[in-house]
């Protein structure tokens, strides 16, 4: 059992760990300035297709202006953390940006996933694995 549990922590120890996110205020600026945004019924996703160090980045823009409440900014961050997860293995080095919409308050996980897939694909980041 302590087997498993070292396992998946390892696992998203590489999906989420220093090297997976965009921490300095340059770099999210980067991003902004010069990536192409998509715009989805539930979030807009901002990517730079040619990343400078050509690793699989992200970023989570939820500011107050998106909810005063604590628990609705923490939910559509958990959203965006497991659909990350879900699409890491698939996805080309990017940098991306992931900003909710007011309408991901009523959606479901597979909602959110299905559209930064298909937002992802349009953009011609995304792989589906065989």
């Amino acid at each position: 059992m302590p087997e498993e549990k070292s396992r998946k922590s390892k696992d998203l120890d590489s999906v989420f760990g220093k090297d997976s996110r965009l921490a300095n205020f340059s770099n999210i600026d980067l991003v902004k300035r010069t990536g192409i945004s998509l715009t989805g019924r539930y979030c807009v996703l901002v990517c730079l297709k040619t990343p400078p160090d050509g690793q699989r980045r992200v970023a989570f823009l939820i500011s107050r202006r998106f909810s005063f409440l604590a628990v609705q900014r923490n939910r559509a961050r958990r959203l965006f953390r497991e659909v990350f997860r879900r699409i890491y293995p698939s996805l080309l080095p990017v940098w991306m940006l992931l900003i909710p919409r007011r309408r991901i308050l009523d959606a479901k996980m597979q909602d959110v996933l299905e559209e930064v897939r298909g937002l992802l694909s349009r953009s011609e980041l995304y792989q589906e694995s065989p």
